[in-house]
């Protein structure tokens, strides 16, 4: 009884001590490792497949339920998924339109669970359209690791919105979002989104993938292929000895991914290149001569080589061994090492540009995963800031601010009142237009205006430091600003507040600049706009000396170095009077946010010059 009692006792010390510990980390994610095994049956469109997924529970809490997407379950007429284009809306979703509810009996998919075992356990469970619900035989331990089993069978549907069998260019199969993929549970609980086509949301793990295949296919995606000796070296189309009926297993292994995506065409031709820090480039196309009019191009493997460059220069180091540019699904999409898209059409420019984009979430999705669902700006958003900085420099612009694009589309739209707040979760958007304004849009002018608010040293370096200290986690925008506020040395939750929670808008003006004598000259600005900023202030001479001024706001606590500085201004007055040391006649021209880093609404109002 002495001793059974002496291990309880040390029993429950171990417990609380693992709890502890977990909790005095502060950030933790769970750890997941899957092993999947499938066989494509290209004669009935099925994929039997057989998951094993090591799951450790690294929470303070015990586990009693877990959810799984079963991603696929969405392309069968009635779904959420289907009925996107339906939603109260002025803005139609034209891109799913009533494609998925116009399937015949043959294209409609679908994930049908057959076994379900947590330890060999069986797990009782049902089903919500793209949801899997399961009841645990027994709580997840923290600390504790077990081992989930599935076995199931996906029915492939035709292509809708990146998924499926014949995509538009003739690929036979794009599978992306295309097995049991368990939900996360991090510090708010389980996330089962159901799927409704917008954002996603995944642990990082290790995926051990074997793919069964009839021999005449290629097949690239996420992951390093591991058994090319057998395939082919470098699994080229060339390099495989086709025997028309025989089978081939694929091995593929991708670490520190939380999603894992592949296509397979019976028409493909592989080419290779490596990148100057030694990343391997794939780039896989149809044969035909509108796939390869430009992937087929030098030009354009070169360009992915310099783009890499610029993005490690910039944003921080690319930290996995590749990345493959291959032809499938609808549209483009960016999966973790790969880009699926379409190839065929565009100008090189937009083909360029839209590889450009979609790599560049490798870090704002791949290495950097947010909940897409809750902060798609910080996704869509930084990669599209992303996308502007590198095309700038491959199309030799050469701009201080190549955001003009975005900045000028918000002038615009910015008093509309359908505009929703960028905080919005991903699938309540009132539409696919007003989501994208949101998350691409008002995401990436959050950095650009944040680059005016604090200068070009702390903003880079605050890049850097971001992908850095959150590569292979889940960062929320306070883990990005907190690091912004390191680097500034400014107070800045103010404007992730102002600039994502609402729908306010910046918009200052020169009222008038005059003189009471004849040394000094005051300038009085104006706030129109709902939302308090900072702004530069840029005095031109007329011996040609330039004067640069900066104006924080009182909520910052601190101002961008490397300018003379005004102020500050609280953001409780509209009206505001800044006195300098210049006679007014000295003056040729006064600027107001000379660079453009604000998106002021009018810019009309933002330059002063005397009247001949």
């Amino acid at each position: 009884m002495i001793k059974n009692m002496k291990k309880l006792i040390l029993c429950v010390i171990i417990l609380f001590w693992n709890v502890s510990n977990l909790q005095g980390q502060g950030y933790w994610q769970q750890e997941i490792e899957y092993d999947i095994n499938v066989d494509l049956d290209d004669k009935r469109n099925l994929l039997n497949g057989d998951l094993k997924l090591s799951y450790t529970n690294n929470s303070s809490e015990f586990i009693v339920d877990v959810f799984f997407n079963l991603y696929w379950n969405a392309f069968q007429p009635g779904s959420m998924l289907s009925n996107m284009a339906n939603i109260p809306s002025r803005f139609k979703d034209n891109a799913i339109g009533d494609n998925i509810e116009k399937y015949k009996n043959d294209e409609w998919g679908s994930q049908q669970i057959l076994e379900m075992t947590m330890n060999d356990a069986i797990v009782s469970f049902y089903v919500d359209q793209t949801i899997l619900h399961g009841v645990l035989p027994e709580k997840i331990k923290p600390g504790e690791t077990v081992v989930f089993r599935l076995k199931y069978i996906t029915r492939i549907p035709k292509l809708v919105e990146r998924a499926g069998r014949k995509g538009p260019e003739g690929v036979a199969y794009t599978f992306t979002q295309w097995y049991p993929k368990i939900c996360v549970f991090d510090r708010d609980g389980w996330h089962p989104d159901i799927y409704v086509a917008r954002e996603f949301y995944g642990d990082f793990g290790t995926f051990n993938v074997s793919i069964t295949a009839d021999s005449d296919y290629l097949i690239g995606g996420t992951g390093v292929l591991k058994n090319s000796d057998i395939i082919g070296h470098g699994y080229s189309a060339q390099e495989i000895n086709h025997k028309k009926g025989t089978r081939l297993t694929w091995d593929f292994q991708a670490e520190k991914v939380h999603d894992f995506a592949w296509v397979a065409d019976k028409n493909f031709i592989h080419e290779k290149r490596k990148s100057l820090s030694g990343v391997d480039l794939h780039f896989i196309y149809k044969k035909d001569r509108k796939s390869s009019k430009h992937l087929g191009k030098d030009k354009f493997k070169e360009d992915i080589k310099s783009y890499f460059q610029f993005m490690e220069q910039k944003f921080g180091a690319y930290e996995w061994p590749q990345f493959t540019v291959i032809q499938g699904g609808e549209g483009a999409m960016e999966y973790p090492m790969a880009t699926v898209m379409q190839v065929q059409g565009d100008s090189y420019d937009d083909i360029l540009s839209t590889v450009i984009h979609e790599a560049s979430h490798m870090w704002y999705y791949g290495m950097l995963g947010t909940d897409e669902q809750q902060y798609s700006w910080m996704d869509e958003g930084f990669t599209s800031f992303a996308e502007d900085e590198v095309m700038n420099v491959l199309l030799a612009k050469n701009r201080l601010n190549p955001h003009d694009a975005y900045l000028s589309r918000f002038s615009k739209l910015a008093k509309e009142s359908w505009i929703e707040p960028t905080g919005t979760l991903a699938n309540y958007f009132d539409g696919k237009f007003p989501y994208q304004l949101a998350a691409y849009m008002k995401g990436s002018l959050f950095l650009v205006q944040l680059r005016g608010i604090i200068g070009e040293d702390p903003f880079w370096s605050t890049m850097t430091r971001y992908k850095n200290e959150w590569a292979f986690k889940h960062p929320t925008p306070k883990d990005f600003l907190r690091i912004a506020e390191k680097e500034s040395g400014m107070i800045l939750d103010w404007y992730l507040n102002l600039w994502i929670s609402t729908n306010k808008y910046p918009d200052i003006a020169i009222d008038s600049a005059y003189s009471n004598d004849k040394k000094m000259t005051q300038i009085s600005l104006r706030r129109i706009g709902t939302m308090a900023i900072p702004v530069d202030m840029r005095i031109v001479l007329k011996s040609g000396d330039i004067l640069d001024y900066t104006i924080p706001l009182s909520s910052m606590f601190g101002h961008k170095k490397g300018f003379s500085v005004l102020g500050p201004w609280n953001y409780t007055q509209l009206e505001r009077v800044f006195t300098i040391d210049v006679p007014i006649e000295n003056i040729q021209r006064i600027y107001i946010d000379p660079e453009n880093w604000t998106a002021d609404i009018n810019r009309n109002d933002n330059v002063w010059g005397p009247k001949n």
